[in-house]
């Protein structure tokens, strides 16, 4: 597919807001690590088990979260061939068209690397050594609710796109 300086630059925008807006508001920084285990034994296992049924409720609603990615990722896909469809039709394209065309590319592109953050997202939560300790175990579902609420924007995003798409059809 072929991208515009503008589809581009609408690209890096959506990107910076989706990745640096958020970390930026956090101040940038990761929590000191923690130190120090469990006085009791007892309470070792309860917290390690606890910890267990906390990092698998966390790998199913990521698993879900890379499942949504996936949809959109093909809903935008589809949106943006048929727009492509519909221009390829005409002899001469209107600005409106053009505007949608690249807009749709640049979700397309957008869901496209959402889909691939969210598998590798995943791919680091299953890891071992991101569950070494509880600071990182913390980081890594602020992670999973952060991916969580990127892919409900990009889905309303989709979705205000399809309903611009549906109103500028022509007859």
């Amino acid at each position: 597919m072929r991208t515009t300086r503008f589809t581009r630059s609408v690209l890096a925008a959506v990107t910076l807001s989706f990745v640096a807006v958020p970390l930026i508001a956090q101040g940038g920084r990761a929590s000191p690590p923690r130190t120090g285990a469990p006085q009791n034994p007892q309470a070792g296992q309860a917290q390690t088990a606890a910890q267990q049924q906390a990092h698998q409720q966390m790998m199913t609603q990521m698993q879900n979260t890379v499942q949504r990615a996936q949809q959109i990722q093909q809903r935008a896909q589809t949106l943006a061939q048929q727009l492509q469809q519909r221009t390829q039709d005409r002899t001469q394209l209107t600005e409106r068209d053009r505007l949608m065309l690249g807009t749709c590319e640049a979700l397309e592109q957008q869901a496209r690397q959402m889909h691939q953050f969210a598998q590798r997202a995943e791919e680091m939560i299953r890891s071992r050594e991101f569950q070494r300790d509880r600071d990182m175990q913390q980081d890594m579902d602020r992670l999973r609710l952060r991916l969580e609420a990127m892919t409900k924007e990009m889905d309303e995003s989709l979705k205000l796109m399809e309903r611009v798409r549906d109103r500028t059809r022509t007859p």
